[in-house]
């Protein structure tokens, strides 16, 4: 094997190792790094390079010392350029999502995105505005500030900036040096800001300051550990002590003695280790104040790492990690564990050596633990050669294992594949297998799209069986944007037809592209792409701000979606005239009803303007109804339902409403008139047939019956009304004239139902003789216990069974006998 043996680059601390490896030799052409401001990514992302302004430079000392803002690769590759037209930018840094955030000296931040897709804006308030902005602090999601007058602001989200400041700590100098505390390391979950300010360091954060009483500062560089466990400090007498959190404990001091070797930056290896970045060279600190050192002769960065710290500068790229407990356990010198047998079994059998077999025989019992160990130390290994030969042992142990799961075996070869494939020059993303695991896969192929490695990232997608929806998205957006000369017919044809020979099956949703085209001004190819968008909660607000409410309108009405077309009907009601949002909600049906409901559920006024706009007369007239239903003041009552008369006559299909309303008025002021002739009860509101009663019952029979002339209340309504009056008033004098004035429309069974009901037997005998037919004479007169009456009906009508009810009741012996003979004489005729 042609490479260098992994342990020949570890080097000895105390009983742990450490690696340097280079990853890249530089593709930049040997940038001299000092005349620009760096700012690198985590996770192997990009490099931003932004000239120096605070130096002074020979004028055309060189192409790259503009104003432009150039991003390398981590393999020094130019992978963009951004034309930067702002003020002076006080500091600048990447985020999780690898968009550069640069912070002006006037307060404002601007944001760029790496494929120029995106960018923003926003301020850090007035205060940073008013004082001006001396130095930024940054971490993924948010950032610190440090004004002119030596407060700090910051910003817990970029998405949603909400600037605040910090305690006021009442510095008065320019700190020494300063970091932040991430939210996610705190107690609080709140940002702090740890400050070296005279001797000691002071601790901010929105509730107070307090100070950590140290006294062997000032302090250089500050440095806290990625799990937040500890804090690393280097004074300026290149004194570097590693402490507790709280800063009550010290684990190692170490001091450096070389003169003039001052400290640039500080950042940590792990959790256990600090690494400083002194002007000539790299120091590493290990936990009990050993050191390692790596010279420089170029100016050197520091990138840390959740596994370790990237080194960067004019030359190479290198990165160094502590070596893990596996590669220790393979390619120590001398290692006689499982592992190391297993992938010297796998060289012998490369040699055609029997030795291989006798290595496999004697660790047979313990070949599961070497199998994972070399599946573990091969994603630990930057060297392909030595990841395929880790594998292979591990497969040639995997062979003899009977029982033996290889999903591990083949996520690993997956992994490292594609871990090999981003940190490919050509790339330029090198990330370990902790950093790859430590991110979702779908941030790995937006960092492709990022770079426009479309189909790069979509075989890698396919390779690891993930959906690739984001990439077709993307590709289809970098395409609209790159396109300056085709119209949108043709490119929508050119987007179509890549897309479904790619995708057969369409992709997941349009709307992000339908998005950038109506931006880059393809209004028409946005509404062709929308009408693909399967989504109408996607499809109808991009709509709406393309300006095509009534297509948007129409979507969310085909989507069923009642939500969605209040989100249409509220916009159009915001955005336009009245009268025009009337005519547009009024030439669709179901639009119209939602907002009609609407108003009537809120009882809100615009809906009588609805009703004039769009003629609705009836509807006016029942709104007018409506409003109306409580109101006791008979004049303002009727003048108001005479407005909704008059709407009525103006609406040629509402002739019923109209007859109705207009006999509501005349009953209306006929109430009133009753009102004030019977003092004490009240008509107003009453249907016609309570007011009839209710004159019936007062004894007003003359009144009743214009009533009913005028009315035209039909003749067996009005005896049913007259009949129940009269037996509540108990008027029968008047009830026997109703019966005998002519013959009853209703019959007589009323009159003989509405007095048992009343408990008046005796009126109630009175109309039984008239009821129809006769068989339920004998019925009636049992039910009000007329016994006699009974038996004399039933037998007429030769009604064995109510005979026979009659005799059961009756308690008289005479009657009893009697019945007795009747039901005697009718059996035997028949």
């Amino acid at each position: 094997m042609n490479s260098i043996h992994p342990a020949n680059e570890w080097l000895a601390m105390h009983d742990t190792f450490y690696r340097k490896h280079r990853i890249y030799q530089m593709q930049w052409a040997e940038l001299d790094l000092s005349k620009f401001r760096v700012a690198a990514s985590s996770f192997g992302g990009p490099i931003a390079l932004f000239r120096d302004d605070r130096q002074l430079l020979e004028a055309g000392s060189g192409p790259l010392l503009d104003s432009a803002i150039r991003v390398y690769s981590a393999s020094g590759n130019l992978i963009g350029k951004i034309e930067y037209d702002g003020l002076h930018i006080a500091a600048f840094s990447w985020n999780a999502r690898e968009q550069l955030l640069c912070v002006q000296e006037d307060g404002n931040v601007r944001v760029f995105s790496l494929d120029d897709s995106h960018q923003a804006s926003f301020s850090l308030g007035p205060e940073a505005k008013e004082k001006g902005i001396i130095d930024v602090r940054f971490w993924d999601q948010g950032l610190v500030a440090l004004t002119g007058d030596y407060r700090f602001v910051y910003v817990n989200d970029i998405g949603e900036p909400k600037p605040k400041m910090l305690a006021n700590a009442h510095i008065t100098e320019m700190p020494h040096s300063w970091t932040i505390v991430p939210p996610h390391l705190t107690l609080s979950h709140h940002v702090e800001v740890l400050v070296s300010v005279g001797a000691t360091i002071l601790s901010i954060d929105a509730a107070g300051v307090q100070d950590q009483l140290l006294d062997q500062g000032p302090y250089a560089c500050i440095s806290v550990s990625p799990n937040g466990r500890l804090v690393s400090l280097c004074s300026d007498r290149n004194c570097v002590q590693v402490v507790s959190m709280d800063f009550q404990r010290s684990f190692s001091e170490y001091h450096h003695e070389q003169p003039g070797d001052v400290p640039v930056e500080i950042a940590w290896c792990g959790s256990d280790a600090a690494v400083v970045n002194f002007s000539s060279q790299v120091l590493l600190v290990g936990p009990f104040g050993e050191t390692l050192s790596f010279p420089h002769d170029t100016p050197a960065h520091l990138v840390q790492e959740p596994d370790g710290v990237r080194i960067f500068g004019a030359l190479e790229h290198s990165f160094l990690c502590k070596v893990g407990a596996e590669s220790k356990s393979v390619f120590q010198i001398g290692s006689t564990s499982p592992s190391a047998l297993l992938y010297d079994a796998l060289e012998s059998m490369r040699q055609h050596s029997s030795r291989a077999d006798e290595i496999v025989r004697s660790i047979r019992d313990e070949m599961p633990a070497a199998v994972d160990t070399c599946i573990a130390a091969a994603g630990a290994e930057p060297i392909v050669e030595y990841q395929q030969s880790l594998l292979r042992a591990a497969s040639l142990g995997k062979s003899f294992l009977a029982m033996y799961n290889g999903d591990k075996l083949v996520d690993m070869c997956r992994s490292l594949r594609v871990i090999n494939c981003l940190a490919s020059y050509d790339v330029g993303i090198p990330a370990t297998l902790m950093q790859f695991q430590s991110l979702p896969f779908e941030e790995w192929v937006q960092r492709l799209l990022n770079r426009n490695k479309h189909q790069l990232a979509l075989h890698v997608c396919r390779y690891m069986e993930e959906p690739s929806d984001q990439v077709y998205i993307h590709w289809a957006c970098a395409k609209i944007r790159a396109s300056s000369t085709l119209d949108d017919d043709a490119l929508y044809r050119v987007l179509r037809e890549r897309l479904d020979h790619l995708q057969p099956a369409g992709i997941s949703s349009y709307v992000d592209i339908a998005e950038v085209a109506n931006t880059c001004g393809y209004q028409r190819l946005a509404i062709k792409l929308l009408q693909h968008e399967p989504r109408a909660a996607n499809q109808v607000p991009l709509l709406i701000s393309m300006g095509q409410e009534e297509a948007a309108m129409a979507e969310a009405i085909r989507s069923g979606d009642s939500d969605l077309v209040y989100f249409v009907i509220f916009h159009l009601f915001k955005a336009m005239p009245l009268a025009d949002f009337f005519q547009v909600i009024g030439r669709t049906k179901v639009a119209g009803q939602l907002f009609e409901k609407y108003c009537i559920d809120q009882d809100a006024p615009v809906l009588e303007d609805y009703y004039f706009q769009d003629d609705a007369f009836a509807k006016s007239a029942r709104l007018i109804l409506i409003e109306n239903l409580g109101e006791r003041d008979v004049a303002k009552l009727v003048a108001n339902l005479k407005v909704a008369l008059k709407m009525l006559h103006n609406d040629k299909t509402a002739a019923l409403e109209t007859h109705a309303m207009d006999t509501q008025i005349k009953l209306l002021q006929t109430q009133h008139q009753l009102e004030q002739d019977t003092p004490g009860h009240i008509f107003v509101g009453l249907p016609l047939n309570q007011t009839l009663a209710l004159c019936l019952t007062l004894g007003n029979y003359s009144r009743a019956s214009k009533l009913r002339n005028e009315y035209k209340v039909p003749e067996r309504r009005y005896y049913w009304i007259k009949l129940h009056a009269l037996v509540v008033r108990r008027d029968w004098a008047e009830l026997a004239r109703l019966a005998n004035a002519k013959k009853s429309p209703i019959g007589y069974r009323p009159f003989v139902d509405e007095c048992i009901q009343a408990l008046q037997y005796q009126e109630a005998a009175k109309y039984i003789t008239r009821c129809e037919p006769p068989s339920e004479r004998a019925t009636l007169y049992l039910k009000i216990g007329f016994y006699h009456e009974a038996a004399q009906a039933a037998a007429a009508s030769k009604d064995v069974d109510t005979l026979r009810q009659v005799r059961s009741a009756a308690r008289d012996p005479t009657l009893q006998h009697d019945v007795a003979l009747m039901i005697d004489q009718i059996t035997s005729r028949s």
